[in-house]
């Protein structure tokens, strides 16, 4: 009498063995179909698509694609295939974003160290146009009052010269103030900046290159890759870089002024940097933070087509 109920747990192991195995070999029919489905037609955007190669998940989403179209599952169920295939590209979404949020961080340190070091060289400018603009109006009003008196005692010609001294003394202060408001540096400070990726100055041992780092290879590649639908077909670097020089932010191409603004130091050099400098890195700071943070955007959008 125990030979049914041993048949009916045979029965029951054997459908629960089959129900767990599924979404793994969901998995490994994806991969092992690999390109020859890629040709396809999927109803991407051309964001959603580059994202999609970008991080290698072509397949899955085509597989994901051919499941909806064969329309086996009752409607607002998933098959353990297609669960495991969402499961499978949300999680390389998330990654991915969580390493552009990462990069855009660092980026943001960066930008922080520099604001601090242009702010202070600024306020150092300012403190000495304070000391020399002081010192024209109390030269020039002292020699006034001074040369007043001798005109109306009859010695114009002291009086004159007083007043030429004033006027020679204000000349030289005002020219001190011209070239204090073009000067004033410190020497180059903080860690290696993202433009060292952009100019392609890595040193080894940096915090990208080293062993035990996080390296942003996606966030690189994408930056290495031509927008969809691009005009120009350059890459989002050459693009940065070009209106770079369109807008007058990068007019030395030299290795050393390069070094500067990505704060890289080579062995033995030591750098200064002044406050045109630290204002081209900002402005280059903030430029490769917006395209990289174009990544998020096209997750979404490969997010969404794949809901």
């Amino acid at each position: 009498m125990f030979l049914p109920l041993i048949k009916n747990i045979t029965a029951v192991v054997c459908a629960l063995s089959i129900f767990l195995a599924q979404p793994a070999c969901a998995l490994e029919r994806i991969q092992s179909s690999g390109s020859s489905q890629l040709g396809s037609a999927i109803s991407l955007s051309p964001g959603a698509k580059e994202a999609a190669q970008l991080l290698g998940l072509m397949p899955y989403v085509q597989r994901l694609y051919e499941l909806k179209a064969t329309g086996n599952s009752e409607p607002g169920v998933m098959s353990d295939e297609q669960l495991a295939l969402r499961v499978q590209l949300l999680d390389k979404i998330l990654e991915q974003s969580l390493e552009v949020r990462v990069v855009a961080d660092r980026i943001d340190r960066e930008l922080a160290w520099t604001y601090t070091g242009k702010g202070m060289l600024e306020a150092r400018r300012q403190k000495r146009l304070n000391y020399l603009f002081t010192a024209n109006f109390m030269q020039g009003g002292i020699l006034g009052v001074l040369s007043g008196p001798q005109f109306l005692t009859n010695h114009p010609n002291t009086g004159g010269e007083l007043l030429l001294v004033a006027s020679s003394v204000g000349l030289l202060l005002s020219s001190l103030s011209l070239v204090a408001s073009r000067s004033g540096t410190k020497k180059m400070d903080g860690e290696q900046t993202v433009l060292a990726d952009v100019y392609s100055l890595n040193q080894p041992g940096t915090p990208l290159s080293s062993p035990g780092e996080h390296d942003p290879i996606v966030v690189m590649k994408f930056l290495n890759s031509v927008p969809p639908n691009s005009l120009e077909h350059k890459t989002r670097k050459e693009a940065l870089i070009e209106a770079w020089k369109k807008g007058q932010y990068l007019k030395n191409h030299s290795e050393e002024h390069l070094n500067k603004l990505a704060v890289v130091t080579p062995p033995g050099t030591k750098y200064r940097e002044d406050i045109k400098l630290l204002g081209d890195r900002i402005r280059m700071l903030y430029d490769v933070q917006w395209t990289i943070e174009q990544l998020d955007a096209e997750l979404l959008e490969l997010m969404r087509a794949t809901n």
